[in-house]
């Protein structure tokens, strides 16, 4: 993948795939041509994990998500102009594991970028992002983020029945009975659904929690913050291989009574 321009958007969204070669665009010395070079001494670095403008936000050692403190100390980074290159890239590793708050806090930083800096966010679902966040990013979709939006839209009843329970599941938070009866739901799901299941319940939850704000309302707020808290932990232990099972055991668990 090359760039030929010599201004690059602000922001993407991609996986794992483009980020290292995306970064090192953003602070390729060939500004007249296809970039990155990979001949010039920043792509040198950048190759070599060393470039002062390139740097990486990831999930600590110890959590779960990628922490609004993390993106507030991204935030003040900002605003300082590069050491070498012209642009600072920043990846964001597991982009998707921002909570609501995170994000937020990383759309003021989408909204009025410096100039200088390009935001790279990684991650394979894309929809667990806000709506906001996404619409201002550009999306580079490899063929694997490509295969695997066409598995989701393979099956129109299918999916219809993943989002008949995303609803039920979001209406089930404040009585515990139908919260289970969800949870049998789920426990059934293949890999794949289940997937889809954690993705899109965690983008209604966000849709649903910017419309109370918009409309001052506190109607489930605190039972919504908490279940999008809990969706991110499962998709964490999903992404270890943990079963159905044991994930909608967990997901009741932890939301019932909240």
């Amino acid at each position: 993948m090359t760039f030929t321009s010599d201004r690059l958007s602000h922001a993407y969204i991609t996986d794992d795939t483009f980020a290292d070669t995306l970064a090192t665009a953003v602070v390729c010395s060939n500004r007249s041509g296809k970039r990155p070079c990979l001949t010039c001494a920043d792509c040198s670095k950048a190759s070599r994990h060393i470039h002062p403008d390139i740097t990486v936000v990831d999930k600590l050692d110890d959590k779960l998500i990628i922490s609004v403190d993390q993106v507030r100390a991204l935030k003040k980074d900002v605003y300082i102009v590069p050491n070498d290159s012209i642009q600072k890239a920043y990846i964001v590793k597991n982009a998707d594991s921002m909570n609501s708050n995170a994000q937020n806090a990383f759309l003021q930083i989408l909204e009025e970028p410096p100039a200088h800096a390009v935001f790279i966010l990684c991650t394979d679902n894309p929809p667990a992002l806000l709506p906001t966040v996404r619409s201002r990013c550009v999306e580079l979709k490899s063929q694997h983020n490509e295969s695997l939006s066409n598995a989701h839209t393979d099956d129109d009843s299918d999916i219809e029945e993943l989002t008949e329970l995303v609803s039920d599941f979001i209406e089930a938070l404040s009585d515990n009975v139908k919260l289970m009866e969800c949870m049998f739901r789920i426990d059934k799901l293949d890999r794949q659904a289940l997937s889809h299941f954690l993705t899109q319940a965690r983008e209604q939850i966000i849709l649903t929690l910017r419309e109370n704000i918009k409309n001052n309302s506190s109607d489930k707020t605190k039972a919504l913050t908490h279940a999008e808290e809990i969706l991110i932990k499962s998709q964490e232990m999903q992404s270890l291989n943990v079963s159905a099972g044991h994930i909608s055991g967990y997901i009741c668990a932890s939301v019932v009574n909240v």
